[in-house]
Order: structure tokens, then C-alpha cells, then sequence
């Protein structure tokens, strides 16, 4: 796979533009500079959580004795149901996520950004990749897309309104259930191959 399409599903599994509402209800009570500075510092804190599972991912598989064609299939498997989260969400403003103090790594960073399915997907690459700079490079693509997303949270939702981020959420989602279906259908060939070697 190319920088540019890890990168692009390591955004779409991220979904910076679906958290956009849970994330605003949580500093909303705070100024526009104040939120700004709490989402760049929330977006720094989850790209070192992201960055901690690229390292020690493929470790961490090893030790489990995880075959790439199981990351494959379960990663798939959790990408679909996170991609039917975001095309049949109903983009509610979560108005139950209100805290009294500022957000500090949790819920923000995580896990509403590095969430469990981007972390399952960082451990796949990482054990399926042979360059570890790439996945690297991918991550820090995606995660200026990711701090660019946060940082105009405050202004998107008034721009595009709640119908508009909704349509751009369902789009992320259809494109998540394309990169899903190609993982799991690569991951049963794998399986198959390796029956046949049996």
C-alpha cells in the first residue's frame, strides 16, 4: 500500500469530523483561543499514543503470536463496524459529554482520537510493512489532516451545519467499508493459504 492511502485510512479510521461534536461539547465552555490550544496539545497527546503502538506494535503481536492473516480479517472486521457507526450515525451533539474541568489526554486524545481501531490498524501495518518509516511518514500525513480537522472544529460545524457533516461523515464511512472488505478478502486468502499448506 502507498503513504498517501495508509495515511488516508489511518484519517477516515481516526474520523477527526465525527468526534468534531462530542469533542466541541467538551470545550465549548472555553475561548476560542483556550480550545484551540487544548485541541493542539490533545492532537500531540494521541500522536505520541499512535507513534508508542507503530514501535512496540509489531512487538506486542509477536508476543501474542498474532498471524498477519487474523490482524487482517479482525482489523477488517472492526473497520466495517466502525464504518457502519459513521454512515448510520445520527451526528447528535452528545450533550451528555459535558466535564467541568479542562480535558487532559482522556476523552479526547483518547479515545476519541486514538481510538481502538486506529491502534489495531498501526499494530497491522506495522507487522505487515517492512519499512516502519513509511507507516511513520503515513501517520504524520494523516495526523496534519487530523490537527487541521481539530483546530477548525469550532468554525466546521457552523460552516457546513449538521446535515453537512453528516454527509461528509457517511462519505468517510462508504470509503472505510471499501478499504475494510479489501482487508478482509486479502486476509481469508492469506487464511486459505495457509490451509493449503497444511
Amino acid at each position: 500500500m502507498s503513504i498517501i492511502t495508509i495515511a488516508l485510512t489511518f484519517f477516515i479510521i481516526t474520523d477527526p469530523i465525527g468526534s468534531c461534536p462530542a469533542i466541541i461539547s467538551l470545550i465549548k465552555n472555553y475561548s476560542l483561543k483556550d480550545q484551540q490550544r487544548i485541541l493542539l496539545r490533545e492532537s500531540f497527546f494521541s500522536f505520541l499514543i499512535a507513534l508508542f503502538f507503530l514501535f512496540l506494535g509489531e512487538t506486542f503481536a509477536s508476543s501474542l503470536s498474532v498471524e498477519n492473516y487474523a490482524l487482517g480479517i479482525s482489523g477488517g472486521i472492526l473497520l466495517l463496524l466502525i464504518a457502519s457507526q459513521m454512515i448510520f450515525s445520527e451526528f447528535d451533539e452528545h450533550p451528555e459529554g459535558k466535564v467541568r474541568s479542562e480535558p487532559f489526554i482522556v476523552p479526547i486524545a483518547s479515545p476519541l482520537i486514538s481510538g481502538g481501531g486506529l491502534l489495531t490498524m498501526i499494530m497491522l501495518y506495522s507487522k505487515q510493512e517492512q519499512d516502519i518509516f513509511k507507516i511513520f511518514l503515513a501517520l504524520l500525513i494523516a495526523w496534519l489532516g487530523i490537527t487541521a480537522v481539530l483546530v477548525s472544529a469550532p468554525y466546521l460545524q457552523v460552516i457546513l451545519g449538521k446535515r453537512g457533516m453528516a454527509g461528509l461523515e457517511q462519505f468517510m464511512g462508504l470509503v472505510l467499508t471499501l478499504i475494510a472488505v479489501e482487508m478482509i478478502v486479502k486476509g481469508m486468502t492469506a487464511f486459505s493459504s495457509v490451509l493449503e499448506a497444511i
